[in-house]
């Protein structure tokens, strides 16, 4: 009978050993237990040995812990095999029976390699899962989005814990997520998050709560709490793998933080490139400064935005593209104070609460930046917006540098209207050029349908600058060109025709209307100067039916003028081809 058991045994052994070796990975610890029993049964059948668990919960608990199964023998037909938790198993048999030596270590090795097997399947399958969580992290290029997963597959994972985030301040882009703010101070702050938040290490507040970081390389983004709901305890285990979670989630954040700066870099470069591009295309002051107003109020969704000149005098002169509170509003002591700024040295002014300036009602954020070309201040562009702390410090920089590379091409408009400006203005009077005065009429006589010419001499100017002397002679010609301004249109041409004479050319006007003009340039000129002097005029005129050369159109003026001379002075003459 021993000699039968003993090879019942080792049947038994070896039978086990190779359901072990053979079966798939995926058979659970409950699997092979039912196994077990039935085995035993059938090797054992004579002495109806039977495996029995003491608690119907055997399963769950088995697959929590991780302590060995030992035997300890009751009496001679039963065996208590254990983990030393309160898991038991007993192995029976009939009571006028013996279990056979060894059987019960037997069984124990085996509960305990199943159990051994169960986990490490578990494992594996929980390692694929966090994989694939962490995979999921880097292939996301949205911060929120990040931070979003995160809480998704914590709260799948570890379905008996709750989580809560902390952000930081400097994170606020990621405040769609169900998230909390990270005060440093106050009522609202959380001393633990933010001893982690500054540490970067993990913190328990107690069995069932503890504080984890969400970090990278370059440092903490935020600050996950994980609690236990109904006193669940949260495990050292547990809170490594939550902590793998926070670490995969925070680099993977940090890398859609690196994207999204790396492509606020890229369009930011663009921006500088294609503005200086569009501001270098030889456009004229106002032109430059209309397209470089449009960019910044773009750009930077600046409600109001002006453009200030510093002359060699120190005047701030307001420039065109500024809008129209900068219009309106006359220069206060703030602008002073911002030049002075400026001229002391400072990069740039940055005010986030700019009710300090404005007033509660008035702006909430400005930037203003320098315009320097060759280390001298030639300017500055301000920025305002009605809420406070719109603009952030990426903004001010980007502000910094358009404006920096802006000034080159803004330098260049003033300098090319000024010497423009010079090529077609005769410098004393500020009336145009006698050339600029030719091309005018020339283009005229190409588009309209008529035009009016008039040549003006001064009466007796070589007695003021005999009596008063040439300074006094040159200011009567001032004079007289400030009226004829004052007299004529906006696109009508006045212009310094050669020493005392000067000229004007009226566009598609009838010669009635250039009579009126000039009857009353007449008037105004000796009752406007000083010392009082006198003008003649020569009015000539051409028309569709009358096409003249611009040299014939001269030569009947100047034949009217020497007319007007002969007559008495004072006065008007129409030369004698014009009916």
């Amino acid at each position: 009978m021993v000699e039968q058991t003993k090879d019942q045994l080792s049947a038994f052994h070896y039978h086990m050993l190779d359901f072990l070796l053979t079966k798939s990975e995926k058979v659970t610890f409950t699997a092979s237990f039912i196994w077990l029993t039935s085995a035993l049964q059938t090797y054992f059948s004579t002495l109806c040995v039977s495996l029995t668990p003491s608690s119907s919960d055997f399963v769950t608990k088995l697959a929590e812990g991780e302590a060995r199964f030992s035997v300890s023998k009751i009496n001679a037909s039963c065996y208590l095999i254990e983990d030393g938790s309160g898991r038991r198993f007993h192995l029976a048999c009939r009571q006028d029976e013996e279990i056979p030596e060894g059987l019960p270590d037997v069984v124990a090795s085996f509960l305990n390699q199943s159990m051994k097997q169960e986990r490490l399947y578990n494992k594996t399958i929980y390692q694929k899962k966090i994989y694939k969580m962490t995979e999921l992290f880097h292939s996301l290029l949205d911060q929120t989005d990040v931070l979003k997963q995160l809480l998704e597959s914590l709260t799948s994972t570890f379905s008996l814990f709750e989580f809560s985030l902390f952000i930081s301040h400097d994170q606020d882009q990621c405040l769609g997520v169900p998230a909390k703010e990270l005060y440093m101070e106050g009522e609202k702050s959380d001393s633990f998050a933010l001893k982690v938040y500054l540490s970067g290490d993990i913190l328990r507040k107690n069995e069932s709560a503890a504080y984890i970081p969400i970090k990278g390389q370059q440092g903490t983004y935020g600050v996950l709490k994980a609690e236990g709901t109904s006193d669940r305890f949260l495990t050292d285990a547990y809170l490594d793998e939550m902590s793998l979670l926070a670490n995969a989630a925070g680099k993977a954040f940090e890398n859609a933080q690196l994207y999204e700066q790396s492509k606020a870099s890229i369009a930011n470069l663009e921006l500088i490139n294609e503005t200086s591009r569009r501001l270098n295309q030889r456009l004229t002051l106002t032109d430059t400064m209309n397209d470089l107003a449009v960019r910044m109020a773009e750009s930077f969704q600046a409600e109001e935005v002006g453009f200030f000149h510093i002359d060699h005098f120190e005047n701030l002169t307001l420039l065109p593209g500024s809008t129209a509170f900068f219009k309106e509003a006359k220069p206060s002591d703030f602008y002073n104070e911002l030049k002075e700024k400026l001229y002391e040295g400072e990069k740039g002014v940055f005010i986030g609460n700019g009710q300090s300036v404005f007033g509660q009602a008035g702006y909430g954020s400005l930037m203003a930046a320098p315009m320097i070309q060759n280390d001298r201040l030639l300017g500055f562009a301000v920025l305002l917006k009605q809420k406070m702390y719109a603009f952030t410090f990426e903004m001010y920089k980007l502000f910094q540098a358009l404006i920096h590379h802006a000034t080159l091409a803004v330098t260049n408009s003033m300098l090319r209207d000024r010497l423009e400006h010079l090529v077609k203005t005769d410098q004393l009077t500020e009336l145009y050029s006698r050339v600029y005065l030719d091309e005018k009429i020339q283009y005229s006589m190409k588009i309209h349908q008529k035009g009016v010419f008039i040549l003006v001499d001064i009466d007796n100017f070589k007695n003021v600058n005999d009596t008063y002397g040439h300074q006094t002679g040159d200011e009567i010609l001032i004079q007289v060109a400030s009226v004829i301004k004052s007299n004529i249109r906006k696109h009508d041409v006045g212009a310094r025709w050669g020493g005392e004479e000067l000229a004007i050319y009226l566009p598609n006007v009838p010669v009635a209307v250039g009579k009126r003009i000039t009857e009353r340039l007449v008037y105004a000129v000796r009752k406007n100067t000083k010392p009082e002097v006198t003008i003649s005029c020569g009015i000539s005129c051409w028309t569709t039916e009358t096409r003249k050369s611009l040299k014939e159109l001269v030569h009947e003026a100047d034949e009217a003028l020497y007319s007007a001379k002969r007559s008495g002075k004072n006065r008007l003459m129409i030369h004698d081809s014009i009916k």
